[in-house]
């Protein structure tokens, strides 16, 4: 069985069925996107529905737990006329507006992190800090944003990151397995001594990347990247 695990796919639906009719998966492979389904590709809703019908697993990603978070907000406004105090653009409201109730359960299932033999797959990163196994839910939502650190367990908010800051990647101990991530984009996969990044961004006009592992016990040294080029017309 192999382990095919998704960059960030953002609405990128042709590109996801290009992909995996380039990665051919079988049967018996588990077949695992790493977050981010939705938003800046024009096809959210297409693919998250495509994923479900097919038995694509995912991670939770910042962008799902944010419809999720706007969901919430909305059924309490209905129920107590309380305004929510999120605000979506026009095109997150198409989006929101078009997902029914299977999709939301399909978003409330979603996991923190899955874990499978020395393999972890995470959204954004992980803290040196944080057990997946005894996991409080603050410290799992921090799975969906980490990005550039301060010190060794502070993160920096987008943007705050300077010449002095570090990428979480490179100062994970390897304590929570091999972690496979996405949320930040790179030109190609990252790699660093625990973690190997997947995220090439493919909504930008760039790539789509699926790490294939052949070997959940030893990751690191058993996978290739497999990868599909941006449709042209999104190209910058």
């Amino acid at each position: 069985m192999r382990i095919i695990v998704y960059g960030d796919l953002h609405g990128c639906f042709e590109e996801f069925k290009a992909l995996r009719a380039k990665v051919k998966p079988a049967a018996e492979d588990r077949e695992i996107a790493i977050g981010d389904i939705l938003d800046r590709g024009p096809k959210s809703n297409e693919l998250l529905r495509h994923l479900r019908e097919n038995g694509v697993e995912s991670i939770m990603g910042n962008h799902e737990y944010k419809y999720l978070r706007y969901k919430n907000h909305q059924d309490a406004f209905l129920k107590t006329g309380k305004k929510n105090p999120m605000t979506f653009d026009e095109k997150r409201l198409s989006i929101f507006n078009a997902l029914d109730e299977k999709d939301f359960e399909y978003l409330r299932s979603l996991p923190y992190f899955i874990k499978i033999d020395s393999l972890t797959l995470v959204h954004a990163g992980i803290l040196n800090n944080i057990d997946l196994e005894t996991a409080n839910k603050k410290e799992l939502e921090k799975l969906l944003w980490i990005r550039y650190l301060k010190d060794d367990n502070v993160p920096l908010a987008l943007g705050k990151e300077d010449e002095t800051s570090k990428f979480w990647g490179e100062l994970y101990d390897g304590k929570q397995g091999f972690i496979v991530y996405g949320h930040e984009p790179f030109k190609e996969a990252r790699l660093d001594k625990h973690s190997l990044g997947v995220d090439t961004g493919c909504a930008y006009g760039d790539k789509l990347s699926a790490c294939v592992v052949a070997n959940a016990r030893n990751p690191k040294d058993n996978y290739e990247i497999v990868q599909v080029n941006s449709n042209a017309e999104r190209k910058n």
